[in-house]
């Protein structure tokens, strides 16, 4: 106990140390963020820079990205962006904000963060399904934001920016290589081809084998394939109008280890061998055109989303026993930014989806009833903003609605038997408001802001509509028809400070939980009843700082170099109706680093630390404390010889254990190396 309470003492010393040069986590190193002049797009859906959103708005850049190390979205927001990560083995990364993640199984409806990719849905809430290749930069909006994006944006939204193939036409060839025989081939091209067209296209293949922990060593059946590709196609019609034709296939296989004879913390069990076949793609076509002599902006999207998770989970032989799901997604948003004054943007637009989730499942090779049976969402909305800048500029004020419908079904599993299978259908609305103000003092090198705002989670097909009865079980399951949205509110308040070298935020919110859905199990005539109710409200409020020291410009340095770090303390999680805390959110997270650049070198030393929290033990089921945990990443880039560059990565440097989730130790100290031929 001792020793454990040293470990959190030297854990918290060491953040506070860093107190002074906390970065933004929009720029985790970036020097362009202490200008505060970023462009961003997602929190207002127009593009603005950043210090004119008074929305909290954070930036991960394409320089950031190459720098991390990351494989996939998951691990990269882990990295970077505070709100607690989970991750499990198996391709399976749910990524949190504020104290919301979205969902564990990856149904972008069923979680509180939403994903986009280009301003639509992924179809995921998975974030390690999702590579990096195509990622020119990410932009996270902390705090409710279905005031424009509707369900799932409870804790805040991650819009995913691809690549377009700006700048002149060329390539790259990646051949990378590491430990636990991790080996990856990327290709990619694009560029300008003339002034009206332009393209991005990559193309990899990765593969790693079974990794070793730092405590228990090899993790038996912990290998990930993944195959993906993917760009985009742009075609300029003049300098008003513009289409661009994207999209990206990905097809993932991953092992899933498990421990000795079920016993967490045993040992891994050398004859695991259960594992899935998970496959997300999308294509989408975007539209932009200006009328009116640029007073009037159009965007118009059309996407298509592909989801397929098929795990085989059967023992001894793994193909006795499947459940697989496959969500498929047809919708369509358009927006109206309509530049009424010099100072007074309107935006109104909407947004139709329609998706649909097949579910089968096998059982010791024969067609069995799935967990979770079919569903069938559809949702219409409409969403308006005003947006004001006043005051020369001085004063940025932002007020959005948006209205939801739902009509929402539970369908019978293509497998299976059922009996007494009613096909509901239930429908339901709802109206999200949201308000921010920011104002600037000091020829903008402060500024104060604040902001209010609702969020909300649709209850799932199956939470409102099932009725039917598992033969296997004997338990009706019955969906409640009067079930409320999950909803939130949330205001925060905060200043930033933009400086020449230094850059400083701080951030505190407050949120009111209403109306949490939970499953209730009862019986009735003696027979199991498994349903949903609405069960009580939860607060959560914390702090938030963010700064980024450019200590090159300080001192002068004959190099680039910056600090940088990214914390978060959660003061208030309190589940109200039973007093205890929420599970899965930690008191504390601080994640840092130190950039260095000289000539064509780069470097990046990062720290993660991830404080204690409540969860639940599956082995006992009862809630219990899992404690801090932290790790050390290095990455050196350096580029010769005007097309070549080299790349290196030493992961969890100290060898260290770490452990988002209980029972998924992550890798010991691992190694990458890998070379790319720029042409």
């Amino acid at each position: 106990m001792k020793m454990r309470s040293k470990m959190k003492i030297d854990h918290i010393l060491f953040a506070l140390a860093l107190t002074p040069c906390i970065a933004l986590p929009a720029g985790a190193g970036e020097q362009q963020v202490q200008s505060g002049g970023e462009m961003v797009v997602t929190a207002s859906r127009m593009e603005q820079q950043s210090i004119d959103v008074p929305i909290t708005t954070q930036v991960i850049t394409r320089d950031q990205i190459e720098m991390s190390g990351a494989r996939d979205v998951g691990d990269l927001i882990g990295k970077y962006i505070t709100g607690h990560f989970h991750k499990f083995n198996g391709l399976l990364s749910p990524v949190g904000l504020r104290g919301f993640r979205s969902d564990s199984h990856g149904s972008d409806l069923n979680g509180y963060v939403l994903i986009l990719i280009d301003g639509h849905r992924t179809g995921t809430g998975n974030a390690a399904k999702i590579n990096l290749d195509r990622i020119e930069r990410v932009e996270v909006v902390k705090g409710p934001s279905s005031a424009l994006y509707g369900s799932a944006a409870m804790g805040g939204v991650i819009n995913l920016i691809t690549k377009t193939g700006d700048g002149p036409l060329g390539g790259s060839i990646t051949g990378e290589y590491g430990s636990f025989d991790y080996y990856k081939g990327q290709v990619s091209t694009g560029g300008e081809v003339s002034d009206t067209f332009r393209f991005f296209i990559t193309a990899s293949i990765d593969e790693i084998g079974d990794y070793s922990d730092p405590t228990f060593g090899t993790v038996y059946n912990s290998g990930i394939e993944r195959k993906e590709i993917g760009g985009n196609v742009v075609y300029t019609f003049s300098d008003r109008h513009e289409v661009r034709l994207g999209g990206n296939y990905s097809d993932l296989y991953s092992e899933s280890p498990s421990w000795r004879n079920w016993i967490t913390y045993s040992a891994h069990d050398p004859n695991a061998r259960q594992n899935s076949d998970k496959s997300i793609g999308y294509a989408d076509l975007e539209y932009n055109g200006e009328f009116l002599d640029g007073k009037l902006h159009w965007k118009a999207l059309a996407y298509y989303l592909y989801d397929k998770n098929h795990w085989f989970w059967g023992f001894p032989d793994p193909d006795s026993s499947q459940t697989k799901y496959i969500d498929k997604t047809i919708g369509t948003d358009h927006q109206f930014t309509w530049r009424m004054t010099s100072w007074n943007t309107l935006l109104v637009g909407f947004t139709i989806e329609s998706l649909e989730k097949e579910s089968s499942g096998t059982e010791n090779f024969q067609p069995s009833t799935p967990l979770t049976p079919g569903l069938d969402y559809d949702n219409q909305a409409l969403f308006i903003q005003d947006s004001m800048d006043l005051f020369d500029n001085r004063v940025n004020l932002i007020a959005a609605a948006r209205y939801d419908r739902f009509d929402v079904t539970t369908k019978r599993a293509k497998t299976g038997t059922y009996a007494d299978f009613n096909e509901r259908s239930e429908t339901y609305d709802r109206i999200s408001p949201k308000f921010g103000i920011g104002v600037k003092f000091l020829d903008e090198m402060l500024r104060v802001r604040a902001n209010i705002g609702d969020g909300f989670k649709s209850p799932t097909a199956d939470q409102l509509s099932a009725d039917y009865v598992d033969v296997r079980s004997g338990v009706r399951f019955l969906g409640n028809p009067d079930l409320d949205p999950e909803t939130s509110r949330t205001f925060d308040i905060g200043f930033d400070v933009y400086h020449s070298d230094l850059s400083l935020t701080v951030s505190y919110f407050h949120t009111d939980w209403k109306d949490k859905i939970v499953r209730e199990s009862l019986v009735n005539n003696g027979q199991g009843i498994t349903t949903y109710t609405n069960h009580g409200d939860a607060t959560i409020a914390g702090f938030e700082i963010g700064a980024e020291w450019i200590l090159g410009q300080t001192f002068n340095l004959p190099f680039d170099a910056s600090l940088w770090s990214n914390m978060a303390f959660n003061t208030e999680k309190e589940d109200e109706q039973t007093g205890e805390d929420l599970l899965y959110i930690s008191d504390y997270e601080v994640k840092s680093g130190l950039n260095l650049g000289y000539a064509g070198v780069r470097a990046q030393l990062s720290h993660v630390l991830v404080g204690s929290q409540m969860i639940t033990n599956f082995d006992t089921f009862m809630n219990e404390e899992k404690g801090t945990f932290s790790f050390w990443d290095l990455t050196v880039r350096y580029r010769f010889a005007g097309s070549w560059e080299i790349n290196g990565s030493i992961l969890n440097l100290f060898d260290q254990e770490v452990e988002w989730a209980r029972g998924y130790i992550m890798p010991e100290r691992n190694y990458r190396i890998g070379l790319t031929w720029n042409f």
